[in-house]
């Protein structure tokens, strides 16, 4: 194969480092050895070095279908993990967005047809409308008078057609749907797109219609977006049959979801072109954008080593609009504030100068209870986020922290997110006040540059998460609460973390660390922060943390010493350090406070000298670590 029918491969530099990677790792030759080539020559073809031999040039479409571009089996409607951390990565985000889209993708079977007991895929568009290929629904149906008609079989006996939702891998239930008209098939010429209307039997119910992408309809759809096709790939003959079964493991007829990207769009076209990996059942199935689980398109079929074509998702609705048929479009989103000035208020940096910040002194007076701020690494001092105007207070961190209403923050401007938080809850003047709608803001006294703002959280599963609880400043008289709560949602105070993420153990920590403050009257200094590694992975220009850690500390009232208490969130095994980023039950533990200095790069003083996990030994505890369910867990 030419190099310019994988470029859509090779252009694609995360992916290509990754493949690069597990060779030198010693993973995935396997693939290369059933091809009797050498991994060099992978290696090479990766790479875009000169080979000459003829090994580069016939693996080349085996990296294409073996690992660029894998089909996902999907059970209990949701998608297996790909083996791919990239495409993991690329997955995730909105993995309820592109499960929403899979429970609306069906398998199209027929009822006495005198061939084919299945013949393609099909998806909600409306309420009770699906829609699917003209060259689909000329196999069961046929042009009628005004209308469209069911063909008979030839024993005389009327075809039935029938989507059944579910037919996944292993999956023993069903949900099938009865077929009741054809609404409409699209001329047979290549002028038009192959598209057609089928309507289903709503009387017990039909899953949610997939939204047509906002992006597609209001702009030219651009080339290399990441997709994914959800449909149902047959075994095909027109296809490499090691090619197959080294992509879909010899299991077929079943629902799939295969991720890749769109290869062109040409221009005054109905159509655009994309490499997912398909077959010949994936003739109606739904091309999804990855990113917010909306369809672009109608795949309709394509050429193997060339190119897979799909109808535009503004083809279908203009089809749609002909026959009359409302289609609900959700309203284009609001303007996100990345890279622009709040709107909700024009904050100024003289807005800010009645914020305090974070306070060293704040547990007593004296040097045996103070806690300054963390000291950064000269490599973070570096890259610090500085203040367009020196702000008060802290000495000469004043360059860099931001100051809030009980809180202070510093900013890594080349990760655009905390490298710490830092603050105050006094205990005895807690308020509790209701959550309004979020309304987010850029800081104006660090560039807007330096912030991740809110495009990395449209459109998915990430949410803005508060790295300063909103709860935790809100005390004091009624005005100081009110800006405390108004503070923390701030872009320097967030970092993306999934949906999942403080559900349970996280949220429970954060409760008991407030809870207990207001119970028993304390006050309790908090640090907390993301770390910051090098190997986390890349989201829309923004590497999102993997981990992130928090350090509670009081003063004992059985000895009026400190205490300091760490803790760690992780979706890794840190117990058994598994190297590989899984996609899992988020854990915490509490750590060491030297473990959070040693991860993070951050100095905490002497804060070592009042933790537990430090005091007690190795063999006492049994590990360096203790697993977190609840607060029975905590060690004090």
């Amino acid at each position: 194969m030419e190099k310019k029918q994988i470029e859509s491969i090779l252009d694609d530099r995360l992916l290509v480092q990754e493949l690069s990677g597990r060779l030198d790792a010693g993973k995935g030759t396997y693939k290369a050895n059933q091809w009797s080539v050498p991994a060099g020559a992978v290696r090479r073809a990766l790479l875009g070095a000169e080979d000459g031999g003829a090994g580069a040039a016939s693996l080349t479409e085996a990296i294409i279908v073996e690992f660029g571009r894998p089909s996902l089996l999907v059970q209990h409607d949701t998608f297996t993990l790909p083996e791919s951390d990239v495409w993991k990565q690329r997955l995730y985000p909105a993995k309820s967005r592109i499960e929403a889209g899979i429970r609306g993708v069906g398998r199209l079977e027929l009822l006495d047809h005198d061939t084919y007991p299945w013949v393609g895929t099909a998806w909600m568009i409306t309420e009770d409308i699906a829609v699917t290929n003209r060259h689909v629904a000329l196999v069961f149906a046929q042009k009628a008078g005004k209308g469209f008609a069911f063909i008979h079989n030839s024993a005389g006996k009327l075809v039935r057609a029938q989507v059944d939702f579910k037919e996944e891998y292993r999956e023993p239930l069903s949900l099938e749907r009865a077929v009741k008209s054809v609404v409409f098939i699209e001329e047979l010429n290549d002028k038009y797109p192959d598209l057609a209307f089928i309507r289903l039997d709503k009387s017990v119910g039909l899953p949610s219609p997939i939204n047509l992408s906002t992006a597609a309809l209001s702009s030219a759809l651009d080339p290399d977006r990441y997709v994914g096709v959800i449909g149902y790939p047959a075994r095909d003959s027109r296809n490499d049959a090691t090619a197959m079964l080294n992509v879909f493991g010899d299991i077929y007829d079943v629902k799939r979801l295969a991720p890749g990207k769109v290869t062109s769009v040409p221009d005054g076209s109905f159509l655009f072109t994309h490499d997912c990996s398909t077959l010949g059942g994936n003739s109606g199935s739904v091309v999804i954008d990855v990113d917010t689980g909306e369809a672009l398109g109608l795949h309709f079929g394509g050429q193997p080593r060339v190119a897979n074509y799909a109808v535009s998702a503004s083809a279908i609705l203009q089809a749609l609009r002909g026959l009359k048929i409302q289609v609900p479009v959700p309203e284009m989103p609001a303007p996100s504030r990345a890279g622009i000035a709040a709107t909700a208020k024009a904050l100024k940096p003289a807005d800010y100068a009645n914020r305090r910040g974070y306070l060293a002194d704040f547990l007593g007076t004296g040097k045996q209870h103070e806690v300054p701020l963390p000291v950064l690494t000269d490599e973070q001092s570096a890259e610090v986020a500085r203040l367009k105007e020196a702000g008060p207070g802290h000495g000469h961190t004043q360059e860099y922290v931001l100051n809030y209403t009980h809180f202070s923050l510093a900013v890594s401007a080349q990760r655009r997110l905390p490298f710490y938080t830092a603050s105050n809850i006094d205990g005895a003047r807690l308020r509790r006040m209701p959550r309004d709608a979020d309304r987010w803001y850029l800081d104006p006294r660090i560039d807007a540059e330096a912030q991740a703002g809110g495009a990395i959280y449209t459109g998915n599963d990430l949410d803005k998460g508060h790295m300063v609880r909103r709860l935790d400043p809100v005390w004091g008289t009624q005005a100081e609460a009110l800006l405390g709560d108004e503070d923390t949602f701030h872009y320097t105070n967030a970092c993306p973390q999934h949906k999942d993420l403080n559900r349970k153990t996280w949220s429970d920590l954060e409760d008991y660390v407030l809870g207990g403050a207001g119970a028993h009257r304390l006050r309790v200094s908090v640090f907390t922060g993301p770390i910051l590694g090098s190997t986390d992975p890349p989201y829309r220009g923004i590497k999102i943390p993997q981990e992130f850690w928090k350090l509670v500390v009081m003063v004992r009232t059985s000895d009026m010493k400190l205490s300091a208490t760490a803790y760690l969130l992780t979706q890794k095994d840190m117990i058994s350090d598994l190297r590989e980023f899984v996609f899992g039950q988020f854990r915490t533990y509490q750590i060491a406070v030297q473990d959070v200095e040693n991860r993070t790069g951050l100095s905490f003083g002497n804060l070592h000298d009042y933790d537990p996990m430090t005091r007690r030994s190795l063999a006492a505890t049994g590990t360096t670590a203790r697993l977190v369910e609840g607060p029975g867990d905590i060690l004090l």
